[in-house]
């Protein structure tokens, strides 16, 4: 069965074989190419060499048209089919045609050249009916290295000279994808096992990164209230409302992160004030208060614990703007801070405290509602509603291990990547 990381790497590793393969294919018909122009060019060379002869040179002095018996016979010595002669100051001094070449002669009409210096050349290939023909003009070089002529000629390459060219170019493209398919094949458990061992890595840093959240928020609950369930119930509500509400996986992951850090700022809170039984001075409160800007604080300082900001910093808000610390209202309250405020308030009303038993969920429902569109957002309040008698019977009254293997299964939802199979 194909694993989450073979699924990833095999098209990854497809599409690079392909994209090499098209990139040194091209890299490779090209230089092959370059190849066979030069390979042609000289067996055409070769042949105009046989040329150059005291005899033949002769034609470029008098009446050129004495000659044409002479340039036929060389035609049909050699394999050109066609040849022009010029003078030093390029002049067309003859031209002759092996019989049957009309289309060729044709299209070589569009194929001329600048005249080359010494030592240099022009050339181009022309194929007719599959057949590979190199049209070359050279300069004709005497014995005292001057220009005495040019020769223009098409010459035609022979069918067994042309198909091994062709299989030359085949053999060198087939070569390079044979070499880079091996290497792809190759470098696949190489790969495979690079990325088995990077998410292996990072399974082991999230699964760090959610521990640091559960034991850090789990710490501070501790300290408030002698027990960290709050922190899981919450956690729970919010994430269950969240589902009900359709919000995408990196949200409810941040909302999760939020709900269960959201009062982890009381840290920074005097124990005199956090556990102080009594009702809280005006002063006292304002203390209270700066645990928001201190939690926001902590996360900041951590990346990966950044994303539980929204929660930390915005839960106190109310919907009509009367809340702490920035007193903004409405929809300014970012989404997640709306949504833990209501169950936040549902899991104090619904939970037995020190200072106060547990309230009734219809009790508790009617208190909600009095704080629709004042503490709550009613939109989430709405949803809410209809799901809390469902929440009340899963997580109310379930003690610490299923608070926290209910956890745990949204944690490996939401945060935990897979860790791969050796």
């Amino acid at each position: 069965m194909i694993s989450s990381i073979q699924r990833k790497v095999i098209p990854r590793l497809v599409a690079a074989w392909l994209l090499l393969s098209v990139v040194l294919g091209a890299l490779t018909f090209w230089t092959e190419s370059r190849r066979v122009d030069n390979l042609v060019f000289d067996l055409a060379t070769d042949a105009a060499r046989h040329f150059d002869t005291p005899a033949n040179a002769a034609m470029f002095h008098g009446d050129p048209e004495r000659h044409r018996q002479a340039l036929r016979r060389f035609l049909d010595q050699t394999d050109f089919v066609s040849l022009r002669l010029y003078s030093s100051e390029q002049r067309l001094l003859i031209e002759v045609w092996k019989a049957g070449n009309d289309d060729l002669a044709a299209v070589a009409a569009a194929h001329r050249h600048d005249f080359p210096a010494a030592g240099e050349h022009h050339h181009n290939q022309i194929w007719i009916d599959d057949t590979l023909y190199v049209q070359v003009l050279i300069p004709l070089i005497s014995s005292e290295q001057t220009i005495f002529g040019y020769l223009e000629g098409i010459y035609r390459v022979a069918p067994q000279t042309q198909a091994a060219i062709l299989h030359r170019v085949r053999d060198a493209l087939l070569h390079t994808l044979l070499v880079v398919a091996l290497t792809t094949l190759a470098l696949y458990p190489v790969i495979l096992a690079l990325n088995r061992s990077a998410l292996r890595l990072s399974a082991a840093l999230l699964e760090s990164n959610v521990e640091l959240m559960r034991t850090l928020g789990s710490a501070i609950a501790k300290r408030d209230s002698d027990t960290d369930a709050h922190n899981y119930r919450v956690t729970l509500y919010a994430v269950r409302l969240a589902q009900a509400l359709r919000r995408p996986t990196d949200e409810i992951a941040a909302l999760i992160a939020g709900a269960f850090l959201h009062d982890v700022g009381k840290i920074g809170i005097p124990d005199g004030i956090l556990l102080k039984p009594g009702k809280l001075s005006a002063a006292e409160f304002e203390t209270i208060k700066t645990h928001v800007s201190i939690g926001e604080d902590i996360v900041g300082e951590s990346k990966w614990l950044a994303k539980a900001h929204d929660v930390i910093a915005f839960h106190h808000e109310k919907y009509d703007g009367t809340g702490y610390l920035r007193g903004v209202e409405g929809e300014a309250i970012p989404f997640n801070a709306r949504l833990f405020a209501i169950v936040d308030v549902f899991d104090a009303l619904t939970s037995q405290r020190p200072y106060k038993p547990a309230l009734p969920l219809d009790q508790a429902m009617r208190i909600l509602a009095e704080g629709r569109g004042a503490h709550f957002d009613p939109a989430i309040l709405d949803v809410f509603a209809p799901l809390s008698p469902e929440l009340m019977r899963e997580y109310a009254a379930a003690d610490a291990a299923r608070l926290k293997a209910c956890l745990a299964e949204f944690e490996r939802r939401y945060f935990s990547r897979p860790v791969p199979e050796r």
